[in-house]
């Protein structure tokens, strides 16, 4: 299984890489949805993991174009930040706009495999 984990929170991305080298065979990290949508360019992953909030290209825009360039790819959205200034619940909004799993940083090991895991994912 391949996956792209995009976040800019450097220690969480390092952290995220070691805790997921058994889970994949291989693991892509960029630290923004512009690094991102490079790699993607060359690699097609089974799993993007992106935090939402980051710089040069966030995680919203990032979902929404790659749920257009590839539809079938597993979707796992995470952040901090459940609520916006208007009020409305961020990671359920990203939901509606194409991810397939959210994750409320901060999140355990065990949270993050359940949402990893082949039985929840939609392929």
């Amino acid at each position: 299984m391949k996956m792209l984990i995009v976040d800019d929170d450097l220690l969480l991305l390092e952290f995220l890489q070691d805790a997921l080298s058994e889970f994949a065979d291989s693991l892509l990290t960029a630290q923004n949805g512009e690094e991102a949508l490079h790699l993607l360019q060359d690699h097609t992953p089974d799993i993007l993991l992106t935090d939402l909030v980051m710089p040069e290209k966030d995680g919203i825009t990032l979902i929404a174009t790659v749920r257009c360039l590839l539809p079938a790819l597993y979707i796992v959205a995470m952040s901090g930040r459940s609520r916006n200034d208007l009020d409305i619940d961020t990671l359920e909004l990203v939901r509606m706009l194409g991810a397939d799993a959210v994750l409320h940083k901060p999140f355990t090991l065990d949270e993050l495999h359940q949402v990893l895991s082949p039985g929840s994912q939609r392929h």
